[in-house]
């Protein structure tokens, strides 16, 4: 009689326990569906508000051929974007132009050494900032202008004592920005013409003899080549233009 009922008030348990169990589970699933869902945040549409971030993504526009063309240069295979040298403004048109200075923020040495040249000192200034046909033009004319005694490079006179564009008048050949232009035979006889005969050397008739003896200024110890930027005259280098 004893274990009977010990037997029936353990059923009785065990019963009463799954029955809180399936209770509190159905309690807490009507819970996920009558519980209000919380207003939507106010703060969110602030954490958004605002200018859009610039997202580069030229070559969608500018695959060919100026992708094309960047995409041989080293900057390239540096990881150098558009928008380090192109600054965005009212796009398509770029508020500022890529000048001396914007190339001196890396290659510091030879932007000094470019001020310090008589082409730099002797350039012919233009307002060229707020004229895009000037600029188109200069670019379609190796970014020289004629001027008294042939061409000269040209600076923007609206950028003050520093306002100038001889490195991508050297080194742009069409987004590429590299040696390909100035390494031309007939780069430098562009604006220094006659000079065929001034050169000692007999290099190939492919290469700029020109840059020889006036961008080469020795080497050192161990064989590394100096250049300069200056285009001094050979040996006088160090005593003023």
């Amino acid at each position: 009689m004893a274990a009977g009922t010990t037997m029936i008030r353990r059923s009785a348990v065990a019963w009463a326990t799954w029955a809180m169990l399936v209770a509190s589970i159905a309690l807490a699933s009507a819970g996920c569906f009558l519980a209000p869902s919380p207003p939507p945040r106010s703060d969110l549409a602030a954490a958004v508000s605002g200018p859009a971030p610039y997202v580069e993504d030229c070559q969608a526009c500018h695959a060919a051929p100026i992708g094309a063309h960047y995409a041989q240069s080293l900057h390239t295979a540096k990881g150098i974007r558009c928008g380090q040298c192109h600054t965005p403004g009212g796009h398509p048109n770029f508020t500022q132009p890529v000048g001396d200075g914007k190339c001196g923020g890396c290659h510091l040495p030879q932007y000094q050494q470019t001020l310090a040249s008589e082409h730099f000192a002797r350039r012919e200034q233009r307002a060229l900032r707020d004229d895009q046909a000037a600029r188109a033009t200069l670019r379609r004319d190796g970014f020289t202008v004629a001027a008294a005694g042939g061409r000269r490079f040209a600076g923007d006179s609206s950028s003050g004592g520093l306002g100038g564009r001889l490195c991508a008048a050297c080194h742009y050949d069409e987004h590429r920005l590299g040696l390909g232009a100035v390494q031309r035979a007939d780069f430098c006889a562009g604006c220094h013409a006659g000079r065929e005969g001034h050169f000692p050397s007999s290099a190939p008739g492919s290469t700029n003899r020109c840059v020889q003896c006036h961008v080469r200024v020795g080497q050192t110890v161990s064989g590394q080549v100096v250049n300069t930027h200056r285009f001094a005259k050979p040996g006088a280098e160090g005593v003023g233009r």
